[in-house]
């Protein structure tokens, strides 16, 4: 897919280019804006000058890194009188005025926006914004999570309610996700808080749920993560088979693989299997670093990516080694399922899992030529000449027309990527799957 990548990333370029050539007035760009911030809507361009009016034009927007929020301008109805508000952030350009700065505006009875107030962030960069009643309310408060300077993350609490705009608390964070994970009719936010020992320099760290009460952050006792975490990639909302609410965690460890924890609510407090039961489910969840946790069927229920080496590669070293992936879900009781097991390519987004007639007898190999992956009936020596029993391509919809020409079939599209199949026009070997199987079996990943 590199091909296709290089073709992506050249369009953004000319995007952002040229959005140089435009301007704002009264607002710089720092490369990563250009590439995540489109031109201001009339909407947000009425919000620009109203900010201006009442910071000044020597200001560069600050755009959240991370979550469902990405824009400088979060535009949201915060007080619940159904007219909606607007949050902004920025920072001032000039060398003595340091850390991000969030603006609330509001319209006033006339329709224009005005600033009601600007308060200092707890960083220099935007992680991510969570809007939630955390407090039980009929009004939405406002979880910003900030970066530091060091790479140290401090949320803050803000809430609008009648014309008032303030700062509810703080407190560090290593990650957070929203989710109402005790059912209870409303969000909860689960933080995953690390603390490093003065003596040993040993990380550990604790997952809490943090509500509001009464206007206060208060969060509960907490519970133990896996140690070894360097670092905690991205979390998930979703929920187990049981349909309960749960949080998936992907974390870096030491050794650099990636490894999940899952976190739901069960008696009265957070749970975590996989910390609890670390000797015996740890390993199923731990894989090389790019498998992420993914929902592959969309049914809300993560699946947790697991790896070995596929058929056929067994005596391989580890750098010649294409794997297969198979994909479990939590069962409860500390047991895991396997749900699907196949081919996964991480660089092209994409899953295909195998049929049952497909298990020990296929294994894949890597077109260097054509980037495609090529799927084969094993004969004991994955060097040998195998049978070819179909190949996937993944392109753009603009080049698509040209493969379809030569032969290959759609399985799916996923924004400007689209994926193909050529499949032998000798159906004789039982293996060759129907177009129809080759789309049931197939799934985008990212």
């Amino acid at each position: 897919m590199a091909s296709v990548i290089k073709k992506l990333i050249s369009c953004a370029a000319f995007g952002a280019f040229t959005l140089s050539l435009a301007g704002c007035s009264g607002v710089s760009f720092s490369v990563d804006t250009l590439l995540a911030a489109p031109k201001l809507t009339d909407e947000q361009t009425e919000i620009h000058e109203a900010l201006i009016s009442a910071v000044g034009r020597n200001i560069t927007l600050k755009y959240p890194r991370n979550g469902n929020y990405r824009s400088a301008y979060v535009v949201y109805d915060f007080d619940g009188d159904n007219v909606d508000e607007a949050l902004v952030f920025y920072e001032y350009s000039s060398a003595e005025s340091e850390g991000i700065r969030a603006n609330l505006l509001d319209r006033d009875e006339d329709g224009e926006w005005y600033s009601v107030k600007e308060i200092a962030g707890a960083g220099t960069e935007v992680d991510q914004v969570i809007i939630s009643a955390m407090g039980k309310g009929n009004d939405a408060d406002v979880l910003v999570g900030y970066q530091g300077y060091t790479g140290d993350n401090t949320f803050e609490v803000y809430s609008y309610s009648d014309g008032s705009f303030d700062r509810l608390g703080s407190d560090s964070y290593s990650l957070l996700e929203a989710i109402d994970i005790n059912s209870d009719g409303t969000d909860e936010i689960i933080a995953v808080q690390s603390t490093t020992d003065a003596e040993t320099a040993a990380v550990s760290a604790r997952a809490y749920l943090i509500e509001l009460d009464d206007g206060e952050i208060v969060k509960d006792d907490g519970i133990d993560m896996c140690t070894g975490v360097q670092s905690y990639v991205k979390a998930y909302s979703g929920k187990l088979e049981d349909g309960s609410p749960a949080v998936y965690i992907d974390e870096l460890n030491a050794d650099g693989n990636l490894q999940t924890e899952i976190i739901f609510y069960r008696y009265s407090g957070l749970q975590n299997p996989v910390e609890l039961r670390s000797n015996n489910l740890l390993s199923i969840c731990t894989r090389p670093n790019g498998y992420s946790t993914a929902d592959i069927d969309d049914d809300g229920v993560y699946e947790i990516p697991s790896t070995k080496a596929m058929t056929g590669y067994e005596n391989a070293v580890s750098e010649e080694q294409i794997l297969e992936t198979t994909w479990y879900v939590y069962e409860d009781f500390y047991s895991f399922a396997e749900k699907f097991s196949g081919y996964c390519s991480v660089s092209e987004g994409y899953m295909m899992t195998f049929p049952s007639r497909w298990n020990d007898e296929v294994t894949v190999k890597i077109d260097s030529e054509t980037d495609e992956a090529v799927f084969y009936k094993y004969g004991g020596d994955i060097n040998s000449d195998m049978t070819e029993l179909m190949r996937i391509k993944t392109t753009t919809k603009e080049d698509a027309e040209q493969y379809i020409y030569d032969g290959y079939e759609l399985i799916t599209s996923k924004g400007q990527v689209q994926y193909l199949v050529k499949l032998p026009t000798n159906k004789r070997e039982t293996l060759i799957l129907t177009i129809d199987e080759v789309q049931n079996c197939f799934y985008t990943t990212d």
